[in-house]
């Protein structure tokens, strides 16, 4: 038997600062599902699936994201907590709308 395959479900079983076609290599994972906000993020997203298509078989399906929430990016969730504008333990909700300034009231 080969080395133990890592828990796609697991959060956190995936790690930046590798390739995600190599973690699906490992996990035995052949569809990755990304959300894009608009056309910028499809013009960014697709040559990366076609390469992750011709590495390793990986198949990409988009979907939109919600126009209500698309403003949000992780570079704006990532600067708004280390501004402290955002709680370090809880990410997960999302910003109201228009919450990206760095105006005051």
């Amino acid at each position: 038997m080969g080395p133990a395959r890592p828990d796609p479900l697991q959060p956190g079983a995936w790690q930046a600062g590798g390739l995600l076609v190599d973690y699906c290599r490992r996990a035995g994972i052949d569809v990755v599902i990304r959300e894009v906000r608009g056309v910028s993020d499809l013009g960014y997203e697709m040559p990366m699936a076609r390469m992750n298509h011709e590495l390793a078989g990986v198949e990409t399906f988009f979907i939109a994201a919600d126009p209500a929430l698309a403003h949000i990016s992780s570079t704006l969730v990532t600067a708004m907590s280390q501004q402290a504008r955002v709680p370090h333990d809880d990410l997960s909700e999302p910003l109201p709308a228009g919450g990206g300034s760095s105006e005051g009231p």
